[in-house]
């Protein structure tokens, strides 16, 4: 490496810092010289005022402005100088460049108004200090002094008392520029060897201890005695020289200017310091771009591809990418860099070498190339396989080079698992960061939030102190994400302790990193304040609105090609493994949850023109976190059995199958017992999912088996709710009719005989009782049924109708009609007689008013265990006299309905028809009224 490229280096690393001080001399206000003005160089300026002070001999700058202003007075002084500098010169491209460069401060010498006149015309935010009141009112972090002041503020410094009493004149500004040395690096911009402004900067410099920041000044001719004097100083002199530092693509400056802005433009671009030629450096500059994402878990395509630039993925059907390095030749991008791509070349063909390698060869070089193996451990961490090499002349396939950490995808599929099957997945290494990340995110997960927010405080103190700006910036945005949860909770004693807890300002947060951190990050942000997120969710919602055209089209009779049909799926993946693997609390995030609902959206669009829909393990993971069970519920009722050959199947791999029953449904199921709440709709909504999924797949026996043991397990717990119940019946109706799955009776009996034994333990709640009275778990017994299988466990039976005696006669009859009822049609003789001589017990046991009773009664008849008395059809009459009003409704009138149409249907209960047909005029008024919310 040239021995410049490294103090280049010191300079772009201080200025990503913000420790870059630009102090800019009368040649960079050169470069705005035109046809019409030519700014003067000192001595110019001198030489007039020797002139009119018809001195010839005398070399003292200072001294010559001192006499001439004792000579003229104040007035000619001003206006003499002032004539040089007219304040409507305008900037050059070399000032734009510089403050594009964007320092944190640029100090000059000069009087003129030029650099802020492209402060303004560029609308930087850098604020113009020329006195010490304007230092003392500042307020922004980057500043434009003129330390020797300007005609506006009508305290220019260029006399010799101007300079013996700068330090009573400029106090603050004086102290402000020596703190600038001791903390800056520090580039000279426009001086000369001989420049009287440099000497007396350098008198400043004098005065610093060894251990300050290096200091820089830009020349264009070599002279080593006076490069070694400033070098006694303290400063590095950097000559720039036309071979070094093209300046054929520079239009409007020339000379000296030209090659000025050629090298600035290398510090803002990362350019000129990397010898192609070189292996070592070319490998360096490559670690160089993608190192700062390292400390990451997981690495998103977006930031490698902004890292690296000038790159693109390509998709295998394994589920991982393969990056494309865009050569000097490759596709065009709006971030294409002509030394990047020169790099990548290089690059490839050291890629192209080692390919053909033995395995000893290989090891070799590793060994001597230790940021060559680091490379492909940070693209591994973006489930980046390989990087694409040259294709042979007679090759149509794209060969790659591959990636030794990331060869087996089946294997990566089993470690991803742990992050997506809902279990604990404690850090159990030795690195005290991802501990904390770890434990934070994990204590969150499983409702620990309180111990979740001082493990994540801990993270945040921990980051800062070490200065790990990426997990930092994660930390910092999953504080508000777990302190809205506990503002948000239902305890008291959080919302008491946390009221002065504030939420973090991300935005505010990023922009006090250090710039180059900023930079690193800046797509990380981007993400976390969701950007990036709806950039995402805009390209899927054209993806499914395209897709659905595409689908149409062939389903009529048409064609499609595309080339890039499985990006969505890697791109999934790809996000979801990156926010799971990094520990990102951004799941309950509207934006990203709609987003990874679009990508199994786009899944089902897809693959719908085959016979069947295949979904990976992340798409199962991602419609059991993300979708609601309604939503889920509409996505897959294009699995739902179809009475023609258009049936679609919903398909799984086997090890994907077994992983669902065996691992995802019985860890959710855990959660759900091991919280204890009819509250936990988090869990009990991923339960439903989960069952959902399950409901259309085609499963084994022993996997059903083990599907109804959990479903055993489950209730017997005191965490079912009505959508537990609603989910295994609706299990097991698809599983038959999509299936005509067979369940061993034996299994389906002892699920009802828990079910019993809840209620007469009292260990049924509220929820037990009402899925039980209203059927929500019918197809129980209706399986039952269709194996076959006879229940005969009497002495359950007598339990259970000890236990419901001591119910309410209400609560009796529901459970008559329901549970007891099912078991009936279920059970040998001997269940019978017990359930019948129940139920005929409290037919007959009193009367309950209202149309409750007479619902009870319609049923009694219909399932044979009352005679049809004309008393019902009285009582029926007499409480239909409230609704004939129409002003009232009860929905225990379509029960009603239903029960008289199958009496009159199929036990011939004639007397029944005329009320009937009131029934059903009450119904058609109440479905067809006017709602008074719409008038």
């Amino acid at each position: 490496m040239y021995l410049q490229n490294s103090h280049i280096e010191n300079i772009r690393q201080a200025n990503e810092e913000d420790r870059l001080a630009l102090f800019v001399g009368a040649g960079v206000s050169k470069s705005s010289d035109s046809d019409y003005i030519e700014l003067p160089l000192w001595d110019d300026l001198i030489n007039e005022l020797k002139s009119d002070l018809a001195l010839t001999k005398e070399i003292d700058y200072l001294k010559l402005a001192q006499l001439y202003y004792l000579e003229f007075g104040e007035q000619k002084y001003t206006k003499t100088l002032k004539k040089y500098f007219p304040s409507n010169i305008m900037p050059s491209d070399l000032h734009r460049t510089l403050l594009k460069l964007n320092p944190q401060v640029i100090i000059t010498t000069n009087w003129d108004c030029i650099i802020e006149n492209a402060i303004d015309q560029g609308g930087y935010l850098y604020e113009t200090i020329s006195t010490d009141q304007d230092l003392v009112k500042s307020t922004s972090q980057r500043k434009f002094i003129k330390i020797h002041g300007d005609f506006k503020s009508h305290n220019i410094v260029f006399k010799e008392d101007d300079y013996l009493n700068y330090s009573n004149n400029f106090p603050l500004m004086e102290n402000y520029i020596k703190s600038i040395f001791s903390t800056h690096t520090v580039l000279f911009l426009g001086y000369s060897y001989n420049d009287t402004n440099l000497k007396y900067l350098m008198k400043w410099v004098q005065n610093h201890s060894n251990s300050a920041p290096p200091m820089y000044l830009v020349s264009f001719d070599s002279n080593r005695s006076q490069e070694n004097y400033l070098k006694s100083h303290g400063i590095t002199t950097l000559v720039l020289d036309g071979s070094r530092y093209s300046v054929k693509n520079i239009k409007n400056l020339r000379g000296k200017s030209a090659l000025m802005q050629s090298f600035l433009k290398s510090i803002i671009h990362n350019e000129n310091t990397v010898d192609v030629n070189s292996e070592q450096e070319v490998i360096s500059f490559f670690y160089d771009c993608i190192k700062h994402l390292k400390p990451q878990n997981a690495i998103s395509h977006h930031q490698l591809r902004r890292a690296i630039t000038n790159c693109g993925f390509h998709y295998d059907c394994d589920g991982l990418s393969i990056l494309e390095l865009y050569g000097v030749n490759g596709v065009q991008t709006t971030d294409s860099s002509s030394l990047t791509r020169l790099i990548h070349d290089e690059f490839i063909k050291i890629l192209v070498r080692i390919d053909n390698f033995s395995y000893e060869e290989k090891e070799i070089f590793y060994q001597k190339n230790s940021k060559f193996k680091d490379i492909f451990y940070v693209l591994s961490l973006a489930r980046v396989k390989g990087v694409v090499l040259p294709r042979a002349k007679d090759d149509s396939h794209t060969s790659y080079f591959y990636n030794e950490l990331i060869r087996d995808p089946e294997e990566i599929e089993k470690k991803d698992r742990k992050y997506l099957s809902f279990s604990n997945n404690e850090y159990k290494g030795s690195d005290f960061i991802k501990s904390l990340a770890s434990e934070s995110y994990e204590n969150y997960v499983f409702g620990e939030h309180k111990l979740a927010f001082n493990k994540n405080t801990e993270l945040i103190m921990a980051c800062k102190r070490q200065r790990i700006y990426s997990v930092l910036l994660i930390a910092l945005f999953n504080k508000n994400s777990i302190l809205w949860t506990l503002k948000y909770s239902l305890f008291k004693t959080y919302k008491e302790r946390l009221d002065e807890e504030k939420e973090v300002e991300l935005q505010d947060e990023f922009f006090k990193f250090p710039k180059s951190e900023i930079k690193k990050n800046q797509t990380l942000y981007d993400f976390l304040s969701l950007l990036l997120v709806y950039q995402q969710a805009n390209e899927c919602t054209q993806k499914i609105l395209n897709l659905t055209k595409i689908v149409k089209n062939i389903k009529d009779g048409g064609f499609s090609f595309n080339n890039d049909a499985d990006e969505p799926t890697y791109t999934h993946i790809n996000l979801l493994m990156f926010t799971l693997k990094n520990h990102i609390l951004i799941d309950k995030y509207a934006p990203y949850k709609a987003l990874m609902r679009d990508f199994v959206k786009i899944s089902i669009i897809r693959q719908s023109v085959k016979s069947f829909v295949e979904f990976n393990q992340y798409e199962i993971y991602t419609a059991i976190q993300f979708f609601t069970t309604k939503e889920l519920r509409a996505e897959l009722s294009v699995f739902s059995k179809k009475d023609d050959s258009s049936q679609l199947r919903f398909v799984v791999s086997n090890d994907c199958s077994e992983w669902i029953v065996s691992t995802v449904l019985s860890n959710i199921v855990d959660r759900l017992i091991k919280n204890e709440s009819l509250f936990d709709s988090e869990n009990g909504s991923r339960f439903e999912n989960c069952m959902q999924i399950l409901a259309v797949l085609s499963l084994s026996a022993d996997q059903v088996s083990e599907i109804m043991g959990v479903f055993s397990k489950l209730i017997a717990s005191r965490s079912t709710t009505i959508g537990v119940y609603e989910a295994i019946n609706s299990f097991l109706s698809h599983q038959y009719n999509l299936f005509d799955q067979k369940i061993e009776t034996e299994v389906l009996i002892n699920v009802l005989n828990i079910l019993i034994d809840k209620i007469t333990s009292h260990n049924a709640h509220g929820w037990d009782h009402h899925a039980i009275q209203n059927n929500s778990i019918s197809n129980l017994y209706g399986y039952i049924q269709i194996t076959k299988g006879i229940y005969t466990d009497t002495k359950r039976i007598h339990q259970l109708v000890s236990e419901l005696q001591a119910c309410s006669l209400v609560e009796q009859r529901s459970f008559a009609k329901s549970l007891l009822y099912e078991i009936f049609t279920i059970s040998n003789d001997s269940v019978k007689s017990i359930i019948e001589k129940y139920i005929k017990e409290i037919i007959f046991k009193g009367e309950v008013e209202g149309l409750d009773n007479i619902e009870f009664d319609l049923w009694s008849v219909a399932v044979g265990f009352k005679d049809f008395e004309d008393e019902i059809t009285q009582n029926l009459d007499g409480y239909l006299e409230e609704f004939r009003t129409k002003k009232i409704f009860s929905s225990t009138l379509y029960k009603i309905k239903n029960l008289t149409k199958y009496l009159i249907e199929n036990k011939g209960v004639e007397e029944l028809k005329e009320i009937d047909g009131e029934i059903s005029t009450l119904i058609a008024y109440y479905e067809n009224r006017p709602n008074p919310s719409s008038i």
